[in-house]
Parts: C-alpha cells; sequence; structure tokens
C-alpha cells in the first residue's frame, strides 16, 4: 500500500508553513472531492470512483491525485490474479473538523474505524485571508 510516510504510525500536526494543510482544506472545498470522499468507504479504483460520482474519468483522476497529497484518502493496490494491478482508493477518516482559536485555525482529521491515520492541521492567527 502506497502511503505518505509522514501521515503513517499517528497524529501529526502541521503548521501554516505546510503544504498539507493548504491541499487538505483546497480538497475540502471542492464538491467533487467531498462526493468521492463521501463514495470511498470501501477501496475504489479511480474508474469506480468515476461512474459512482457520475464525473467525468479525467476529472476523478485529478481529484483522486489532490485528495492523495492529504491525509484524507489512502491509496492502495488491488492484486489481480492476472497480473493487472490497480491503484484503489479509499477514505482514510471517519471525519474532520475546522476550529478558531485564539491561535489560528485548526482543522482536525479524525481517523476511522482502525485508527489507520489521524493528523491535525493549525494555521498560525497572523496568516490573511487576502
Amino acid at each position: 500500500m502506497k502511503r505518505n510516510p509522514s501521515r503513517v504510525g499517528g497524529p501529526t500536526t502541521l503548521t501554516e508553513a505546510d503544504e498539507s494543510l493548504d491541499a487538505a482544506l483546497d480538497a475540502l472545498s471542492d464538491p467533487d472531492c467531498r462526493q468521492i470522499l463521501a463514495t470511498a468507504d470501501e477501496p475504489m479504483t479511480t474508474c469506480e470512483l468515476a461512474d459512482a460520482c457520475d464525473i467525468a474519468l479525467s476529472t476523478a483522476y485529478r481529484k483522486v491525485e489532490r485528495l492523495n497529497e492529504t491525509p484524507l484518502l489512502a491509496e492502495g493496490v488491488r492484486f489481480d490474479p492476472d497480473g493487472d494491478h490497480a491503484a484503489e482508493y479509499s477514505r482514510a477518516v471517519a471525519g474532520a473538523a475546522l476550529e478558531l482559536t485564539d491561535a489560528g485555525v485548526r482543522l482536525t482529521v479524525e481517523p476511522d474505524e482502525d485508527g489507520a491515520i489521524s493528523a491535525t492541521f493549525d494555521v498560525d492567527a497572523g496568516v490573511s485571508a487576502d
């Protein structure tokens, strides 16, 4: 299974300088990405996700790639006895919460039932929305 090593093995806290925070927030703001996350409760190939979400295959590939840069989606391999292995994706989290704190914005990603992924992202309060 292909996973970003920094996301395996427990909670991770990211700050304003971490690209994963922006990637996760961008992905969560995208309706197609949210639909893919809602659909991927079991491992599915990109083609299966495109069909299930009723989006173009090219769009599904872009959105899955975008989600795969975050702790929201896990990538695995579907082994085929004929040797035609395929990448498959599943939601790696059970939920996410956005919190406004004195220190800034915090995005907390809750692990799935297996406890596979857990991450917290922080944005410094000095960051402007401009």
